[in-house]
């Protein structure tokens, strides 16, 4: 997979992440404490937001890294 497509997945996953702590979004409103497995839901749902953004950026974050230097490996190999 190219560079330029994982930076995209990789801001997907940022977006979808943050689309989870949205209000009104399908999942969250349905979640309650009430049982063990409630319980469960709840913070992972709390979480799971959390993880989706912070990989998002990782991914993104690298790839941009790899976009960089490919970009200066290519001006360089030109100028010699």
């Amino acid at each position: 997979m190219s560079a330029i497509l994982k930076l995209i997945f990789g801001l997907l996953v940022l977006g979808a992440g943050a689309y989870w702590y949205s209000p009104g979004n399908l999942v969250a409103p349905a979640l309650s404490v009430g049982s063990t497995y409630r319980a469960f839901l709840t913070v992972f749902a709390g979480s799971f937001g959390l993880v989706l953004i912070l990989f998002g950026l990782i991914i993104a974050w690298i790839e941009y890294e790899d976009i960089k230097w490919e970009k200066n490996e290519t001006s360089a190999k030109k100028k010699r």
